[in-house]
């Protein structure tokens, strides 16, 4: 199978793909969130019976306590990271709800209605507008609420009337407020799950685009090549063919510069590929620029440096690159590099060679090659093109999100 194929195999992959339920996140953070208000409840409880709350039956309601600590800890201990999202999960989860919600029960009647410890519904309803959603929430907060008027109609040493209705708006307006932030919050998860798809998607998709781009355009730079005129081995010079024979071998030459260009930005699609369409790391493109020509005696320094640049730039670094070592292959001495260093906010891009470097008459009448530097340099990257001795430098501005580690 190609790298094409595996790409668009990729992509479909994407499109197909079922990320599972948004709602994990959310109800695991609630089972958290249970944990803690458990242990607050209990809490309550204990200091209520340390500091004189007036409950009946004081040793019952202890040992109920106890025991809802000892049943609470061990659910909270359960992986519930692997358990959430699946059908046993679901029911440990209404087990512990029920567990909840009978136990409070269980308090109020044991220590009666004066223990004012149906305020623990306060705790558990938000809870269980939280966890769940649709008709399994309704029933569980229709639950409570049933549960809450009996517990608060038949306990012991009954609330006055005005307090307990009191305490019922109050339970029934922690619920809705519960019920209406869980579910901005289930539509806030759902929202940021389905952007995660489609950035994914068009991610793919955008590499997909720049590796057809990238066989495109090699399939471009063979066929250049191959209308490339040969260079004739023999000449007779009666004929003139000496001058014919240059004549050729410039040909030649200026197939092989449009060829090389274009490989050139081939290598940074395929960069671009690599990464999804993202923005390039400067030394994969250094590399990939340079493997693309010719990587013979041409050493690669990025500095350490984190530098990353978007599509347009990244295209625009691999032009001047390739022409830079284009121009000292040809006019210069082995070895050759390349360096890349960033100070201040400006990148500074060298390409040097053992040679004397460009001489004034090339400096001050540049052929294509240089003049396309030059207009790629200024006008591409806003920069500058510097002469150095045995090099040449461009200097230009970098982003401020360029550097994505700090």
């Amino acid at each position: 199978m190609g790298g094409g194929d595996r790409r668009s195999l990729v992509v479909d992959r994407l499109v197909l793909r079922a990320t599972g339920d948004p709602d994990v996140d959310l109800r695991l953070g609630s089972v958290g969130v249970a944990a803690l208000l458990g242990w607050v409840s209990i809490g309550a409880v204990l200091l209520g019976l340390a500091t004189g709350l007036p409950v009946r039956h004081q040793d019952l309601v202890l040992a109920t306590t106890v025991a809802a600590a000892v049943g609470h800890a061990a659910l909270g201990l359960l992986p519930w990271s692997r358990l959430l999202g699946t059908r046993r999960g679901r029911l440990l989860l209404d087990l512990w709800a029920g567990a909840l919600v009978a136990g409070v029960v269980g308090l109020v009647l044991t220590a009666g209605g004066a223990s004012r410890l149906d305020l623990l519904f306060f705790l558990v309803v938000p809870w269980l507008a939280t966890l769940q959603e649709g008709r399994r929430r309704v029933a569980w907060l229709a639950a409570a609420a049933l549960a809450f008027g009996v517990t608060l109609a038949v306990a012991p040493a009954p609330l006055p009337t005005a307090e307990a209705l009191l305490h019922a708006v109050l339970v029934a307006g922690a619920a809705i407020l519960a019920a209406l932030l869980s579910s901005a919050a289930r539509r806030q998860a759902r929202g940021r799950a389905a952007a995660i798809r489609r950035a994914e998607l068009e991610g793919a998709m955008l590499a997909e685009g720049h590796h057809r781009v990238k066989n495109s355009l090699q399939v471009v730079a063979d066929l250049l090549l191959l209308g490339r005129p040969a260079e004739e081995p023999q000449a007779d010079a009666a004929d003139g063919a000496p001058g014919q024979r240059r004549a050729a071998s410039g040909e030649a030459a200026a197939f092989d510069q449009a060829a090389a260009r274009i490989r050139a930005i081939a290598a940074v699609h395929d960069v671009l590929a690599a990464r999804s369409g993202g923005r390039v790391p400067a030394a994969d493109l250094l590399a990939a620029v340079v493997a693309a020509g010719d990587p013979d005696a041409t050493a690669i320094d990025a500095g350490g440096t984190d530098l990353t640049f978007p599509h347009q730039q990244a295209q625009h670094v691999g032009v001047l690159v390739n022409e830079l070592l284009t121009n000292a292959h040809r006019h210069g001495v082995a070895p050759y590099a390349v360096t890349l260093a960033v100070r201040d906010g400006e990148a500074r891009l060298t390409v040097a060679d053992a040679g004397p470097g460009v001489p004034d008459a090339a400096w001050s009448s540049p052929g294509l090659g240089l003049r396309l530097v030059r207009q790629v340099a200024v006008q591409g990257l806003g920069g500058r093109l510097e002469r150095q001795p045995h090099a040449v430098a461009v200097c230009f501005r970098v982003d401020d999100d360029a550097h994505p580690g700090r």
